[in-house]
C-alpha cells in the first residue's frame, strides 16, 4: 500500500467523482483509476461502486475511509516535522567528558554558546575515554572531549584541541613538594593514590610512562572521582597524578612530572559520518576556534 494510492482513495471519497477526483490529485484519470484498483486488489475488495455516472462507497470503502485518513494525517504531519526539524534553530547538545579532565574547560565555549542559542539544551556526561568512545558510538552523546592515547576506535573523528603534561599533586609539606620537578623514578616511593575506576586514563599513562623508565609505581586505588582522591592526599594518605590544568583544592600543591613523552593529547570527539544538528555544529566550530593557549595550568 502506497501513500500515493491512498491519497487518491481518500481525494475520491471525497467528491465521489473519478474525473474532479483526477483533477483534484494533479493526475490523470486512467492513472487515478488504477492505483484506485491496485489499492483494492491489495484490501481485497471493491472500495466504490461504480454505477455509470454515480460512484459510491462501498461498506468496505466506509470501514477503510477513517482508517486511511488517519494514515494520511499522519504521514503529513510526519512530513510537516521533518521539515520544520531542518529549519529548527537549536537541537539539545550531549557532550561527554573524560574523567580526568575538568568540566571548566567547557565554559568558555559554553557561555558563547548560550549567547548564541537562546533555547540552548546542553547535558554533560563525564566517563573514562573508553566509556565515551562507546558512548559516541551507540549515539548516546554527540561529542567529547577524550583523551587520545591509542584507545580511541578509528570510527571516531577526532580534532586536537591542546597538549598538557602530568603533575604530582601532594600536601605542601611532602617531600615532593620540595622538588622543582618530580623524576618518574621517585614514584617508585610514594603511594599513589588512583581512581578505581575501569580505563582511567590517568592510571594508563601511569603504567605507560612507569614501564618506560623501568619504575614499579606503588598503586592504591582508593576513589571513584577526583575530589574524593584529593580529600585523601590532604589527610596524608599519598599523593596522586594529575593533568596540568586539573584544578586542585587549597592547600594542595602539584609539581610537574619528569618523564620522556609526557605529554597527553586532548581531542574533541564525534563519529565520523554523522549529521551534525545546528547547535552541535557550532560547539564544534567553537570548541575548533578556541585559543587554548591560555588554558591556566594547576596551582
Amino acid at each position: 500500500m502506497e501513500l500515493t494510492q491512498i491519497r487518491y482513495f481518500t481525494a475520491l471519497a471525497r467528491v465521489l467523482n473519478f474525473t474532479r477526483a483526477a483533477e483534484a490529485c494533479n493526475v490523470t484519470q486512467p492513472a487515478l483509476t488504477r492505483a484506485i484498483q491496485k489499492l483494492e486488489d491489495e484490501l481485497g475488495g471493491p472500495l466504490f461502486l461504480r454505477e455509470r455516472n454515480l460512484t459510491q462507497l462501498t461498506e468496505l470503502g466506509r470501514v477503510m475511509l477513517p482508517l486511511l485518513e488517519q494514515a494520511q494525517a499522519a504521514a503529513q504531519a510526519a512530513r510537516e516535522q521533518a521539515v520544520a526539524f531542518r529549519k529548527r534553530d537549536s537541537s539539545p547538545v550531549r557532550i561527554g567528558l573524560d574523567a580526568s579532565l575538568t568540566a571548566a574547560l567547557l565554559t568558555p565555549v559554553v557561555t558563547e554558546l548560550s549567547r548564541a542559542v537562546s533555547t540552548l539544551d546542553l547535558s554533560v556526561q563525564q566517563d573514562e575515554t573508553v566509556g565515551l568512545a562507546a558512548r559516541l558510538l551507540e549515539g548516546e552523546i554527540d561529542a567529547a572531549l577524550l583523551i587520545d592515547d591509542g584507545r580511541i576506535p578509528e570510527r571516531i573523528h577526532r580534532w586536537p584541541l591542546f597538549k598538557e603534561g602530568y603533575v604530582i599533586v601532594c600536601p605542601p609539606d611532602h617531600a615532593l613538594a620540595k622538588l622543582a620537578a618530580v623524576p618518574i623514578s621517585v614514584l617508585g616511593g610514594p603511594k599513589l593514590l588512583m581512581r578505581d575506576t575501569q580505563g582511567c586514563a590517568l592510571r594508563v599513562a601511569l603504567d605507560r610512562l612507569c614501564a618506560a623508565a623501568g619504575v614499579t609505581p606503588r598503586v592504591r586505588l582508593a576513589a571513584s572521582t577526583s575530589e574524593q582522591i584529593a580529600e585523601m592526599v590532604k589527610a596524608g594518605l599519598g599523593v596522586t597524578l594529575a593533568g596540568a590544568h586539573q584544578p586542585v583544592p587549597s592547600p594542595l600543591v602539584t609539581r610537574p612530572l619528569e618523564a620522556a613523552d609526557s605529554d597527553r593529547r586532548v581531542v574533541l570527539g564525534a563519529p565520523a559520518g554523522r549529521a551534525h544538528g545546528p547547535t552541535l555544529a557550532l560547539f564544534i566550530r567553537l570548541m575548533r576556534a578556541r585559543s587554548w593557549a591560555d588554558i591556566p595550568a594547576a596551582a
